[in-house]
């Protein structure tokens, strides 16, 4: 009885299982998709709930150089007050060799060029001294059978003279504007460049004074075309001017008299009066004719000499 009772304790069922073994067995058994999208899923949510800060993204070297880069930095200032960004662009900066620059003529219709100094491989190839200095050029690496008469296989010599293109190359000297930190800055840079690409970095400044030239046309033509305006305007005022008074003179000539008279053609001329108004009319007239004739014989009276009576 009791040998019975001890072999049914010692087996012990899943439930009496550590919860760590009973997790480690879920987790290695195989599931389906759906059960890991859910899984992860619910991680996702409980990560989120947490609100678990993210990790701060740390900035490669090329990074930083790209965000602290000068293109002409100023030799006044120490190296050692600068921060450890600005020394490791400032190390950069000094290896790069500032004679001549190479130029990217991709965007060179809308005037918007890019340059950069040669490095030191450049420098000892003679790439952008001895060539072409435009990278899209054909004429931007030496030409091989140049390269190939050389004797015993010997690098350009970069202090020679002699160009590794077979091309015309002409040395150029740009002012060079751009932005950087949001500062506006304008420097001289030196450029090698073959005739064709010389008319590429031209083409910029050659649009450009045509352009102010057009809108100076443009303009002159403009003030000419308002003072034309004017005169016309003036014209057409005077114009208007004229004709009204003319208007007004005809007017005026054609106007009827506000006096009327009895004859039969002032009355044809006016509108007909009531026969009461015509009677008060015809009054006033004949006395006002009466009384011009009394004060005619007055006159005539008072001009005439006094008669003396002789005594009888």
């Amino acid at each position: 009885m009791d040998r019975g009772c001890r072999s049914s304790s010692s087996r012990a069922g899943p439930s009496d299982e550590p919860a760590s073994k009973r997790r480690r067995v879920e987790t290695l058994a195989p599931e389906t998709a759906h059960e890991r999208h859910q899984r992860l899923f619910r991680l996702k949510q409980s990560y989120e709930r947490g609100r678990v800060p993210p990790k701060p993204q740390s900035k490669h070297e090329l990074e930083i150089l790209k965000e602290r880069h000068q293109f002409v930095r100023d030799s006044d200032v120490d190296p050692s007050a600068l921060t450890w960004e600005d020394q490791l662009a400032y190390k950069y900066y000094e290896t790069l060799f500032k004679e001549f620059a190479v130029v990217n003529l991709k965007h060179y219709k809308s005037g918007a060029i890019a340059l950069r100094w040669r490095t030191e491989d450049e420098v000892l190839s003679g790439v952008g001294q001895l060539t072409c200095g435009s990278l899209r050029c054909r004429y931007h690496e030496p030409s091989p059978s140049i390269l190939a008469s050389l004797e015993d296989d010997a690098p350009p010599d970069p202090e020679s003279t002699a160009p590794l293109v077979e091309t015309t190359l002409e040395e150029l000297e740009m002012p060079f504007g751009y932005l950087e930190g949001g500062v506006k800055k304008t420097t001289l840079v030196k450029v090698v460049l073959c005739r064709e690409c010389a008319k590429k970095l031209r083409y910029g400044r050659k649009k450009a004074k045509e352009e102010r030239e057009k809108m100076a046309l443009v303009a002159s033509g403009g003030a000419e075309a308002a003072e034309g305006r004017d005169e016309e305007k003036r014209r057409d005022g005077e114009r208007s001017r004229s004709e009204r008074r003319e208007s007004d003179e005809r007017s005026r000539r054609d106007r009827p008299s506000s006096r009327w008279s009895d004859s039969s053609g002032d009355e044809d001329a006016g509108p007909a009066l009531p026969p009461d108004l015509r009677d008060e009319r015809r009054r006033r007239q004949s006395e006002g004719e009466r009384n011009r004739e009394s004060s005619d014989r007055s006159r005539r009276r008072s001009a005439s000499p006094h008669r003396r009576h002789s005594p009888q």
